[in-house]
């Protein structure tokens, strides 16, 4: 897809939502970003706060982006227990993964694969899972593919540990062609940066 043909896809939406949420969309200015009571990153550039606008928030999930929801995302959670989701569902008919007791690290993956589903989006594969770190917990990075209803390529990066009971989920989504390339060095260096306190 071009850029152009990118940009008549994402235009529309992107204007409704700056002109319904430009009070409610907060900046996150370099340098330390608290996701929660349990951890925080450093931001290597400003990005935008779109948790409070975004469908599907939940209290334990922060939601950054740089040009905008539909162009690159960053979720940020705090830690999650069972019962918890990244998505919150819409409706009771169209329920959303929750986090369950004593899950597997497959199924932490199938968790983080599955929410991205139900975002609506396509196609949803998890690529070279591999061990990582978290600060200093164990944790397993991933990449991951995916298509909007549209068409569009997406792609994804990120990492998810476990500690102390708790889940924790860094997750990178942006449209594979030019988006996901040009940001993924400062989302590279925001995870990097992750210290569970």
């Amino acid at each position: 897809m071009s850029m152009q043909a990118l940009f008549r896809v994402v235009a529309p939406t992107l204007a409704a939502l700056a002109l319904a949420a430009c009070a409610s969309v907060s900046s996150a200015p370099v340098g330390a970003f608290k996701v929660g009571d349990a951890y925080e990153v450093a931001l290597g550039r400003e990005w935008s706060d779109i948790s409070a606008v975004m469908t599907g928030k939940t209290k334990k999930v922060r939601l950054l982006s740089i040009d905008g929801p539909l162009l690159n995302r960053l979720y940020l959670t705090d830690g999650l227990v069972p019962g918890d989701y990244l998505i919150k569902p819409a409706a009771k008919e169209r329920p959303t993964p929750v986090i369950r007791q004593d899950m597997s690290a497959t199924e932490r993956l199938e968790f983080v694969t599955d929410s991205v589903a139900a975002l609506e989006y396509q196609r949803v594969q998890l690529a070279r899972p591999r061990a990582a770190k978290f600060g200093e917990a164990p944790a397993v990075r991933f990449d991951l593919n995916a298509q909007t209803k549209e068409g569009l390529d997406m792609r994804g990066t990120g990492v998810i540990a476990q500690k102390d009971g708790k889940i924790y989920v860094l997750l990178y989504l942006a449209p594979a062609e030019h988006y996901f390339q040009v940001t993924l060095p400062e989302v590279e260096t925001v995870m990097a940066s992750a210290r569970l306190s």
